[in-house]
C-alpha cells in the first residue's frame, strides 16, 4: 500500500509548492520590512550605515516615503502568511475529505470475522480524531515549518549582511533552541499519541455501556462497569496534564528565547563592528530579532509538535487500512470432491469447496451444497457448529474461499460483495432496528412515501405483527428507540421478517430469527410466511427449534464446520445416531427452560 505520508505530501502537489512560495514571500518582504525602516531612521538621523540605499535617492527625497515602503512590506508579508495559512487549510480540507472516504469503504467492506476484533470504539476514534490529525501535515506543519524555517534560514544572512558580524553567534543560538524544541516536541508528541489511544479506549468502553445499559442495570454490574471507565478516565486524565505542563514548558522557552537572541545579537554587534553604530542600525536589528523571529521561534515547538502528532495518526490509519480480512488457508479433508459440476439451472445455488479460517482455526471445512429453487433447508447443529459463518460466508462476508459457487446460473465468484448481496435477504437473530418510525424501519428508508403503507401493513400482518395489539398507539409513525429499545426481541424479529418480505429477495437467508417468538406464533409464522407467502422462495433456516423440522423440504446437519448428513426429518432420525443425540439434547433443554420458567 502506497504509504500515507507519502500522498499527504504528494498529492495536488503544486499546490504543496504554492504554501511553500507563499511562506517565503511572507519571510523575504517580512526582511525588507526592517531593511526601510532603518534607512527611514538613518534619513531622520542623518548617519549614513555602513549598507544604505540613502545614495540612490535624492536628497530631497521625503522620508515618507520610506516608511511606507517599510509599511508596505510589512503588509504584503501578513498577507502572504494569511495566504500560507488558508492554502494548508484547504488542502488539508481535501485530504480529509480522501482519507475519510477511504476510512469508510474500508469499514463497509470489512468482513465480519474481521471486524469482530475491531472495537468500535477504535474505528470512532479513527474518524474523529486521526482523519483530521492525519492532515495536521497540512493546515499546520506545514505552513508552521515553512514560515519558521524561511525567516531562520534568511535572518541570520540578513543581519550578517546589514551589519557585517559574524554569523556564527546567531546561528549557534538558533540551532540549541532548534534541538531543544525538538526534544520538547517529541516528549509531547508521545503525550499526544496516548491522549488518541485513552480517548479510543474509553469511547469504546463508553459505547459498550450506552449499548447494553438496560442489561448492565438488570445484572447490577452497573457500577463495576462504570468503574473500568472511570479509571480510564483518570489515566487519560493524568496524561493530559503532563502534556499541558510540557507545553507550558515549551512555549515558555519559545517566548524567551528571543530576549536571549537580542543580547547575543547586539553583544555580537558592538564586539564585532568597527564603525560607528547607527540609530537605523539599532532598530532593524531588534525589530528583525525581536519582532520578525519571535512568531517562528514561537512557533517552532509546535511544529514539532503537530508533525510528530501528524505522524502518529498516519501510523494508526496505515494500520487500519493494512488490515486484511480473513483469507482462509486450505487444509482440505480427505474426502475432498475434486470435479466441479457443471452449473444447473435448477439450483438456486451450488456450492463446492467452502472453506473458511479464522485466526488459525478452521471453522467451515469442505462445505458441498446444492438447493433448489423454491426449496426450504433447515440448518442445525450444535453452538459453534459454523451455521451462521455457513450464511455469511455465502453473502461474501467472510474470508471463506470456494472451488465452486454459482448463484442459479451466475459465477458468484466473479461479483463484487454487493452484486453478490443483491440475490439476498438476510435476517439474523437480532434484527437491526434504528431509531425511526416503524414505517422506515419496515422499509428500511427514511422520509417513504406513506402510499407505500397498505404493501408495508401487509408485510407486516404476514409477519405477525398486529398494529392493533402491538403497543404501537400511532401505528406506522410509531417511533422505535435507537437497537429497538421499545420492542421486544420477538417483536424486533417479527420487524425484520416483515422488511424481508417487503423487498422480495429471491433467496432468503434466516439466521434462527425465530428464536424469541413463541410457539403459537412461530405455527402462525409458518403458515402464513415461511411455507405460504414465501412458498416460491429459496429458504435457508438456521434453527435451534425442533419443531420446524417437521415443516421444511431438507435438514443439513452440521458438526465442527462440516455438514455431516442430510435429508428429511424422519430420514435422519433412522440413519444418523447423531442427529438422534443432537434432537434428544434439544428436546431436553427446552423441557428444563419450562421447568425454571414455571
Amino acid at each position: 500500500m502506497r504509504s500515507l505520508f507519502k500522498e499527504v505530501i504528494y498529492t495536488r502537489f503544486y499546490a504543496r509548492i504554492f504554501i511553500l512560495l507563499s511562506s517565503f514571500c511572507s519571510a523575504l518582504f517580512g526582511l525588507f520590512g526592517p531593511f526601510f525602516q532603518k534607512e527611514y531612521v538613518d534619513r531622520l538621523t542623518g548617519v549614513q550605515g555602513k549598507i544604505s540605499v540613502l545614495a540612490h535617492f535624492p536628497p530631497e527625497t521625503s522620508p515618507l516615503w520610506l516608511i511606507l515602503s517599510a509599511f508596505f512590506c510589512i503588509l504584503v508579508a501578513q498577507a502572504f502568511i494569511q495566504m500560507t495559512n488558508y492554502l494548508g487549510t484547504r488542502e488539508a480540507l481535501v485530504l480529509q475529505r480522501i482519507f475519510a472516504e477511504r476510512l469508510y469503504k474500508k469499514t463497509l467492506n470489512m468482513q465480519v470475522d474481521t471486524m469482530s476484533h475491531r472495537p468500535v470504539g477504535e474505528i470512532v476514534s479513527l474518524y474523529a480524531t486521526d482523519v483530521q490529525g492525519a492532515t495536521v501535515f497540512l493546515d499546520q506543519t506545514l505552513p508552521a515549518g515553512a514560515s519558521t524555517l524561511f525567516p531562520l534560514l534568511l535572518a541570520p544572512f540578513a543581519i550578517s549582511l546589514l551589519f557585517e558580524i559574524p554569523i556564527w553567534p546567531t546561528v549557534l543560538i538558533m540551532s540549541l533552541m532548534t534541538a531543544l524544541n525538538t526534544l520538547m516536541g517529541l516528549r509531547q508528541s508521545k503525550f499526544f499519541y496516548q491522549f488518541k489511544q485513552l480517548a479510543a479506549e474509553r469511547i469504546g468502553l463508553v459505547n459498550e455501556w450506552i449499548q447494553n445499559i438496560r442489561t448492565l442495570r438488570i445484572l447490577g454490574w452497573t457500577q463495576y462497569f462504570e468503574k473500568n471507565i472511570f479509571e480510564k478516565r483518570e489515566i487519560e486524565t493524568k496524561n493530559r496534564v503532563q502534556m499541558v505542563t510540557n507545553g507550558q514548558v515549551m512555549n515558555s522557552l519559545s517566548s524567551s528565547v528571543t530576549f536571549i537572541l537580542n543580547i547575543i545579537a547586539l553583544g555580537t554587534l558592538v564586539i564585532y563592528s568597527k564603525n560607528k553604530i547607527t540609530g537605523g542600525e539599532l532598530f532593524a536589528l531588534l525589530w528583525i530579532v525581536g519582532v520578525f523571529l519571535t512568531r517562528p521561534f514561537r512557533q517552532m515547538p509546535w511544529f514539532f509538535t503537530f508533525a510528530f502528532d501528524s505522524w502518529t495518526s498516519l501510523q494508526r490509519l496505515e494500520k487500519y487500512f493494512a488490515i486484511e480480512n480473513n483469507q482462509t488457508i486450505k487444509e482440505l479433508a480427505e474426502e475432498k470432491t475434486t470435479t466441479q459440476p457443471t452449473p444447473d439451472e435448477r439450483y438456486a445455488l451450488q456450492v463446492r469447496g467452502l472453506n473458511l479460517m479464522i485466526s488459525n482455526r478452521q471453522i467451515l471445512k469442505n462445505i458441498n451444497l446444492d438447493v433448489l429453487h423454491g426449496e426450504f433447508v433447515a440448518i442445525v447443529g450444535e453452538v459453534g457448529s459454523g451455521k451462521s459463518m455457513l450464511l455469511l460466508s455465502l453473502l461474501k462476508e467472510t474470508g471463506a474461499q470456494f472451488d465452486f459457487y454459482h448463484i442459479g446460473a451466475i459465477d458468484a465468484q466473479t461479483l463484487t460483495a454487493d452484486k453478490v448481496r443483491e440475490n439476498f435477504a438476510y435476517v439474523p437473530q437480532e434484527g437491526f432496528i434504528m431509531s425511526a418510525s416503524l414505517r422506515e424501519n419496515v422499509a428500511l428508508l427514511y422520509d417513504i412515501d406513506p402510499d407505500r403503507d397498505p404493501m408495508i401493513e401487509e408485510s407486516l400482518k404476514l409477519a405477525q405483527f398486529d398494529l392493533s395489539t402491538e403497543r404501537v398507539g400511532k401505528g406506522l409513525q410509531t417511533e422505535i428507540g435507537e437497537r429497538g429499545v421499545n420492542l421486544s426481541g420477538g417483536q424486533r424479529q417479527r420487524v425484520s421478517l416483515a422488511r424481508v418480505h417487503l423487498h422480495q429477495a429471491p433467496i432468503l437467508l434466516l439466521d434462527d430469527c425465530l428464536s424469541a417468538v413463541d410457539v403459537d406464533t412461530e405455527q402462525k409464522l409458518f403458515d402464513q410466511l415461511l411455507i405460504g407467502a414465501w412458498e416460491n422462495r429459496t429458504r435457508l433456516l438456521v434453527t435451534h427449534r425442533l419443531s420446524a423440522l417437521s415443516r421444511v423440504d431438507r435438514i443439513v446437519f452440521m458438526e465442527n464446520g462440516q455438514i455431516i448428513a442430510q435429508g428429511s426429518f424422519e430420514e435422519l432420525l433412522a440413519r444418523n445416531e447423531k442427529f438422534r443425540e443432537y434432537t434428544t439434547t434439544v428436546a431436553q433443554v427446552k423441557i428444563d427452560q419450562e421447568v425454571i420458567r414455571g
